[in-house]
């Protein structure tokens, strides 16, 4: 490690060392954000980023966000607009640029971690910074968040070297740096408006070389002004010439300021706990707070002028955040930021005790420069095993984002097998915009639109929901229970189960139809089984169409593709009517991919259209499955090759 004196003069670390472990714990940081960034997709599933994603779309296709958070900040916005209108391919769905933002995003929190570790480094000891560092990449809270491109990325990051950057222009005397900490300030509030409250902090921070040093007083006042100024010009357009004052006017819109009241003790502890909540209380903080007491004894190592803000900082915000009677943890990574800084400078007091500790000891060829070595591997290693629970957790978390997730297999199972229709889901459950085109990245060739989100499928009866022209429910797999058939088994069709499992995101959930079979049946065909169908009658005039669908089981996938083929058959054994094609709705579904024993396939609709001049009398409907480039059909147990479905008794002409 540097000298302290050395990096105290110094606007950046000189140590070689500590930009190599500054580099180790970017690639840490990289294995945990990186791996798994596509989590989700083609389904969006945070719905911030389908709605930046879509109001983007619409500044590109109409020249406006089009009714699509009008109010919000434009950070994101803009974001998306510049992949939206210069980077995507024209004929791609504006889902397809999310693998670039969340990259992008990442590299904001990868920034938000070398300016956290540079803010240490001022505050204290460049270790310190190594220390908040590291303790701020293995957080699960921000592991979380990392994979995706929301604005916390951006504010966080920005408010971080805002504060970094006012430091330098104050500590070193260089303006350059003071002017751009307001910028970067009003970036971070372009992205997410709290960053609000950490504004004045750095306005008013040349203020602070009034006391320091009175020849810098002019300066100060000059500096102040003109930042004032900037910053005056920034909110006349945020606040009065774009709409951010009407953004509790919006539904999703999380915070109203119809809501701000003076903070209270009530809510500025509900404030302090959604900080606090991603940190939990441990015995290594009692630890680290022990430690931190050292450093009294050694206050004249720290830069109490950058901690002062730091906190000064923090607290800004936490007081703002608790006029607010809605708040999210997610409204607090920059405060999250500046307590791992806290953590990082309570742990040097343990290492300036340790080095003086063993200088006391006078031990023979122990140089200053080696206790210094001794002392940084000791509190590493102490670190690492304090956080390697916590790591374990981010890891988890990380490769959880790898695996495949549910809702993409639904949207393929449905698009590709069930006949179009409605469908409902609860209303707590995240199944609800999976088919929506804007919101969800639905790309099927079918739609299925929602008719209803529910609270819950048992709580009205099943007509109430069919009454809305709903066809099909998506519902939460029952916990604790092994048959998911409670969901009105004698009213409706099981179709489909994705239980739990742990090689798949999502939720676990059964498909089902809302109408029953009209007719069960039992008949098999090779490993493909007939369990009902529907008719619509067996008594038919000449002239008319029979109507006839089929409900398949597969004990297993043929080794070819299989056509269905339906005869209409007199006495004689001659076919008088026939329809035959795919067994279901689409093609793309070939028997060669049953794969589940258990699902149930919803045949498509076959017409047989009798002739106008069929004589009245009886005749027998038979289905059947063929390869279509062979013709060899599929056997029954019994060796027949097809399945009676039923009598048709044909009335006359028409």
């Amino acid at each position: 490690m540097s000298d302290i004196a050395q990096d105290r003069v110094a606007i950046l670390p000189r140590s070689r060392w500590w930009w190599f472990a500054l580099m180790l714990l970017l690639l840490l940081a990289s294995w945990l954000y990186v791996r798994g960034y596509q989590v989700s997709l083609p389904y969006l599933a945070k719905s911030d980023e389908a709605m930046h994603l879509l109001a983007a779309q619409h500044i590109v296709d109409f020249g406006w966000e089009n009714g699509v958070l009008e109010q919000y900040a434009p950070g994101m916005k803009t974001l998306n607009y510049l992949l939206l209108k210069h980077v995507k391919p024209v004929d791609a769905h504006h889902g397809a640029m999310l693998p670039a933002l969340r990259l992008i995003s990442i590299c904001a929190w990868m920034l938000t971690i070398v300016f956290t570790a540079l803010l240490g480094a001022m505050i204290i000891h460049p270790l310190t910074g190594l220390m908040a560092a590291a303790v701020w990449i293995v957080n699960p809270w921000v592991v979380e968040r990392a994979h995706f491109a929301l604005a916390d990325a951006y504010l966080t990051c920005f408010t971080i070297l805002a504060i970094w950057l006012g430091l330098v222009g104050l500590l070193h005397k260089r303006r350059s740096f003071s002017t751009a900490s307001v910028y970067f300030i009003m970036l971070a509030i372009v992205f997410k408006t709290q960053a609000m409250f950490v504004a004045p902090v750095i306005l008013l921070l040349p203020m602070l070389n009034w006391w320091r040093a009175p020849a810098w007083r002019k300066d100060a006042r000059q500096q102040t002004f003109w930042n004032c100024l900037r910053f005056a010009v920034f909110l006349f357009w945020l606040l009065l010439i774009y709409p951010t004052l009407d953004a509790d006017k919006i539904v999703y819109f999380a915070m109203s300021y119809d809501d701000l009241s003076l903070p209270s003790l009530e809510s500025a502890w509900a404030s302090l706990l959604n900080v606090w909540r991603p940190f939990p209380w441990t015995a290594r903080w009692l630890f680290v707070a022990i430690a931190g007491l050292l450093l009294w004894r050694y206050r004249r190592r720290i830069n109490a002028l950058a901690l002062f803000v730091a906190v000064a900082a923090a607290l800004a915000w936490l007081l703002g955040m608790s006029m607010f009677n809605v708040q999210r943890a997610r409204h607090y990574f920059a405060v999250g930021a500046i307590l791992a800084l806290l953590y990082g400078c309570g742990l040097t007091g343990l290492f300036f005790a340790g080095q003086e500790a063993l200088a006391r000891l006078k031990l023979p060829n122990l140089t200053p420069r080696r206790i210094e070595l001794l002392m940084t591997c000791a509190l590493l290693l102490l670190v690492a095993y304090n956080w390697l629970p916590t790591y374990r957790v981010a890891d988890a978390l990380a490769h959880n984002f790898t695996l495949p997730d549910r809702r993409n297999e639904l949207a393929r199972y449905m698009d590709t097998s069930l006949p179009p229709g409605k469908f409902i889901a609860d209303r707590d459950d995240p199944n609800h915009s999976v088919f929506n085109r804007s919101w969800g990245g639905y790309n099927g060739a079918h739609d299925f639109p929602l008719a209803q989100e529910i609270w819950g499928l048992l709580d009205e009866p099943l007509e109430t929901w069919r009454a809305n022209d709903a066809i099909y429910a998506i519902a939460p797999y029952p916990a604790g229970l092994d048959d998911p058939d409670i969901y009105f088994p004698d009213e409706t069709i099981l179709l489909k189960r994705y239980a739990p499992d742990d090689r798949f995101r999502g939720p676990s959930m059964v498909v089902l139809r809302l109408y029953p079979m009209e007719h069960q049946a039992d008949g098999q065909l090779g490993p493909i089984r007939l369990r009902g169908y529907d008719i619509n009658a067996t008594e038919i005039e000449a002239g008319q169409a029979i109507v006839l669908r089929h409900y398949w089981q597969a004990d297993r996938p043929t080794d070819s593709v299989q056509h269905v083929y339906n005869h209409l058959m007199n006495n004689a054994g001659e076919i008088v009517a026939q329809a035959d094609y795919h067994p279901l709705w689409d093609a793309r579904r070939p028997t060669t991919s049953w794969d589940d024993p258990e699902e149930i396939l919803v045949g498509r609709e076959f017409i047989l259209d009798l002739p106008a001049d069929l004589a009245p009398g009886a005749y027998q409907l038979f289905s059947g499955l063929y390869d279509p480039q062979t013709w060899r059909r599929l056997l029954a147990p019994d060796g027949s090759e097809r399945i009676k479905i039923a009598s048709i008794q044909v009335l006359g002409e028409a």
